[in-house]
Parts: C-alpha cells; structure tokens; sequence
C-alpha cells in the first residue's frame, strides 16, 4: 500500500500543520467528483479537556479530537459522495510516528474506521514541518505500519 498525494494536497496540510502549530491539526484527504481534496478539520481537545479533565487529560498540544466540520466528511463518504483517502494530523514538537493513541483514533476496539484511507502524521518543531509519513492498515498485522508517502505533479488533482 501507499499513499498517494497531490504536491497542492501536500502544501495544504503542512501549511495547517505550521499554522496549528504548537497545537496539532487535524482533517481529511478526499476524492470528490474525481479530484483531490483537503479538508480541515476542528481541533476540539482543548475543550474537550476543560470540560472532563478525567476523560480527556491531553489537551491540544498532544491529541486531537475532530470538530464538527468531520461530521458533512462521514456523511459525504457513508453515501458515496465522497471518498475518504487519508486522514492527517500533527505532532508539534515530536516526530513523525504513528502513536499507541493514533493506534486509538483510527481503530477503535481494534478495528479500522476507514481500512482503506491512509494515516498521515506531520512532525512540526518550532512551527516548521520536519518530516511527513504515511502509515496503512495491515489486516494482517492488525496495525499501522509505515507506508510509502507519494507526492504527484498534481494531475490527479
């Protein structure tokens, strides 16, 4: 498996990662009437935390939690107007790898949300991006390993 991406798709998230940074940024690569798309997503951790430290001890600076926004995304792709080819987040001030709560996020109860979209983590330290990886679902791993990242002229786009 890999993970193909437009060098637009490319510039768009990690300028969102710069953006966000020293918060991590959140949102989906989708295919939408046969072209790339990039969409931000909330990140809502902080006040997630605020209202249940207990069940949200991290805040924004170390886990995301999808705003609002995600919700048109699910909906566009559980109908077939869209389709969901990556998910994408940040790691401020850490490196590009894919975490035992990333593991979480994208397989609750151990199984793939979306088994087919690739997992795409953005290191970002001192808000410049440092590195950008993709991780895939092995079913049979049962996990994420790293995938290649491909990043296209933009014709598909």
């Amino acid at each position: 498996m890999a993970v193909t991406i437009t060098h637009i798709t490319y510039r768009e998230i990690t300028a969102h990662a710069a953006e966000a940074f020293p918060n991590e940024c959140c949102g989906f690569i989708v295919r939408r009437a046969g072209r790339q798309e990039v969409v931000p997503v909330s990140n809502v951790q902080d006040r997630l935390h605020a209202l249940d430290p207990q069940q949200y001890p991290r805040t924004a600076t170390t886990a995301y939690s999808m705003g609002k926004e995600q919700l048109p995304v699910i909906r566009g792709h559980e109908h077939g107007e869209l389709a969901i080819e990556a998910v994408y987040h940040s790691h401020p001030q850490h490196d590009a790898y894919f975490s035992d709560e990333d593991r979480k996020n994208a397989a609750p109860g151990g199984e793939p949300t979306y088994p087919q979209a690739g997992q795409i983590v953005i290191s970002v330290y001192g808000g410049e991006v440092k590195a950008v990886k993709a991780f895939g679902w092995d079913d049979q791993r049962r996990d994420f390993p790293e995938v290649e990242l491909r990043v296209t002229d933009g014709a598909q786009r």
